[in-house]
């Protein structure tokens, strides 16, 4: 790194706490305009705008056929949903609204994190994000997908099963049914993307690959744990799919950590 460099890294951080605290606060004001303007502008967005005018029960924004489509693909047949209160149904509608404004804004939700956060990074820190960000990214995804696909259809089978042995009537609050849609979508996502996580911290020296190894087990369990939690199913079995891939994906983030380690033992003098 040069001087200048270095130079322009601590004019930098000179800046006040306050002077760093109103620009938080400015990025994250535009980051929630952001999410709350997309949210609502493309969710309530009609699917037909002729919809507007004519009787209100033929307006049908974009968020109505998202819901629809997964009922359809996730709803087990003989189910139905029920509004258990008189504002579940509104309450899906924000959430969705949210959710896709948050998928919306995500690249200027990024930006602006970044752009705050860039003034105090070295060109290596820099780079390391930007090698993290992919890999999450498609971590994220296919934990999304995993869910989608499997997870959730066969945790609803389960859930209806025990429902209908039981001598009672398949009936679903649809507040339950949607956020547990959202709940295990975003929390898959996030569980398959841990590994990466953990070496990034091989990489930054807070833990290392013989770390991981070791605890492997210890991880295992406590993975278990938390997708126990946040998965309906009073059985194990959906827990254990969730598990197969991530120990695919962990012993591969065993390989990389190791890798990491000797690049840095390489290039050190």
């Amino acid at each position: 790194m040069g001087l200048e460099e270095i130079d322009k890294i601590e004019d930098e951080k000179k800046m006040t706490f306050w002077e760093h605290l109103d620009e938080l606060l400015t990025r994250l004001k535009i980051i929630f305009i952001s999410v709350v303007a997309s949210g609502l502008i493309i969710g309530f967005w009609p699917v037909d705008p002729r919809g507007f005018l004519e009787f209100p029960g033929m307006y049908q924004p974009i968020i109505s056929i998202i819901l629809q489509k997964m009922k359809s693909d996730l709803l087990p047949s003989g189910t139905s949903l029920i509004a258990g209160g008189l504002m579940d149904t509104a309450y899906i509608y924000i959430m969705m609204a949210f959710l896709i404004g948050f998928v919306v804004s995500s690249p200027i939700i990024g930006y602006e994190l970044y752009a705050f956060i860039n003034p105090a990074l070295y060109p290596s820190e820099r780079r390391m994000i930007a090698k993290f960000l992919i890999p999450f990214l498609g971590l994220f995804t296919f934990g999304v997908i995993m869910a989608y696909l499997l997870i959730l259809p066969l945790t609803f089978k389960i859930i209806i099963w025990f429902i209908v042995t039981a001598g009672a009537l398949p009936l679903i609050n649809i507040k339950d049914f949607y956020l547990m849609i959202i709940t295990l979508l975003v929390g898959s996502g996030l569980l398959y993307t841990t590994p990466l996580f953990l070496v990034t911290l091989v990489q930054v020296g807070i833990l290392s690959s013989k770390n991981l190894t070791e605890n492997r087990k210890l991880l295992y369990v406590g993975f278990l744990i938390i997708t126990a939690v946040i998965t309906p199913d009073p059985t194990i079995i959906t827990d254990v799919i969730i598990l197969i891939p991530f120990i695919t994906i962990f012993e591969a983030a065993i390989i990389a950590a190791k890798r990491v380690e000797k690049g840095k033992t390489r290039i050190r003098p």
